[in-house]
């Protein structure tokens, strides 16, 4: 750990400006230039692998070349006292793994998203990857001279480092990156561009919902969803979002790199239409079924729902056929109407009390009978 007012490879600290798994970040003064840098050393045990040392320099001598106005630069790096070090531009602002997403409008989600896909096709074109794109390597700059809030990427060659060590990921480390790693990552498969515009699907996913698309706390859970699993919608995780973007963000995070978008400007544009895109009307009520597999062949979308099954139609019971020789009435004949069961009973009751009058006459007549 530095101090302030210590130099390290000529450069003067002034503060620390964050830590992380692969190492520390200080705000130095150049020993020459009158401008501040971000000195970042790398932790000490990557320097006594020499493989690792070898490949730091050839990805930090790519990442050097890089020149985009939404990428870090990168101005000059090497080794000091047994600590591999990387002197790159300072970004006066906060990385995008602070901000509330819950709070932050998703047109700023998206347009973070495009400031970032930009960069990416960039590189991409330069043959050069990045392999760990996650909020924590996006930077937010403060607006000022006359410039809005602008985007960089940063940490150009660092996952390389850390996938090339064992120990991190032994140490838990990686946890963190698994949450934006893409599946061919996870099996060892040759990378693409592609890879990186997986990582980019999922940052969106975190930036509008708070929450990575396999959050857990076990890393073989992480994997397994990765691998096997679709994202709850952000639209459930986040009420009011536009339904579309979950379409968008499935393509971006198909299983299989061929069904994804065919750059990441590509995606961050479909995102932006998605933002406005009609919301379909709901689906007549319908019986579900079991819920689909997750990860069937072909899978470039979201699996996640259940499978809706057509209702059947209902046949109208068969009418009996009428006996032989049984008369049919015409469609149009009154049938007869029956007594009423009130009058019946009325009829009888006056029958039986004239048969009591008349018995009671002829006793009057001729006596007891």
């Amino acid at each position: 750990m530095l101090n302030i007012g210590d130099v390290f490879a000529g450069y003067t600290v002034e503060r620390l400006l964050g830590q992380g798994g692969m190492g520390s970040v200080y705000l130095a003064r150049h020993p020459r230039l009158a401008r501040q840098t971000a000195l970042k050393l790398l932790n000490r045990d990557l320097f006594t692998d020499a493989e690792v040392r070898a490949r730091f320099e050839r990805e930090a001598d790519l990442a050097a070349h890089l020149d985009h106005p939404n990428i870090v630069a990168v101005y000059d790096r090497g080794s000091e006292d047994e600590q591999l070090w990387i002197a790159m531009q300072y970004v006066d602002g906060v990385d995008a793994a602070t901000v509330n997403p819950m709070t932050l409008p998703p047109d700023r989600a998206v347009q973070i998203i495009e400031g970032v896909a930009g960069a990416l096709d960039y590189a991409h074109g330069m043959g050069v990857l990045h392999r760990d794109v996650k909020p924590a390597n996006i930077m937010l700059a403060k607006a000022g001279g006359g410039h809005g809030e602008r985007v960089f990427l940063t940490d150009f060659g660092i996952a390389r480092l850390r996938e090339d060590s064992t120990h991190l990921t032994q140490a838990g480390m990686f946890t963190a990156t698994l949450a934006y790693a893409s599946p061919e990552q996870m099996t060892g498969r040759p990378l693409d561009h592609r890879s990186d515009q997986y990582g980019l699907g999922c940052a969106l996913y975190w930036l509008l919902t708070g929450i990575g698309p396999f959050d857990a706390d076990n890393p073989a859970d992480i994997i397994h969803g990765h691998l096997r699993m679709a994202p709850v919608p952000v639209c459930v995780r986040r009420p009011g979002l536009n339904p579309a973007l979950d379409q968008v963000i499935a393509v971006a995070m198909a299983k299989l790199p061929d069904q994804r978008f065919g750059s990441c400007a590509e995606f961050a544009s479909a995102a932006r239409k998605a933002l406005t895109a009609p919301v379909p009307q709901a689906p007549p009520p319908t019986v579900t079924g079991s819920m689909a597999p997750p990860f069937p062949a072909g899978f470039a979308g979201y699996q996640g729902v259940p499978q809706v099954l057509p209702v059947p139609a209902m046949a109208a019971p068969p009418v009996p056929a009428p006996p032989p020789n049984y008369p049919v009435p015409h469609p149009m004949a009154r049938p007869p109407r029956r007594p009423s069961s009130g009058l019946g009973w009325l009829a009888a009751g006056l029958i039986v009390a004239l048969v009591l009058v008349l018995l009671l006459f002829v006793a009057a007549l001729y006596g007891p009978i």
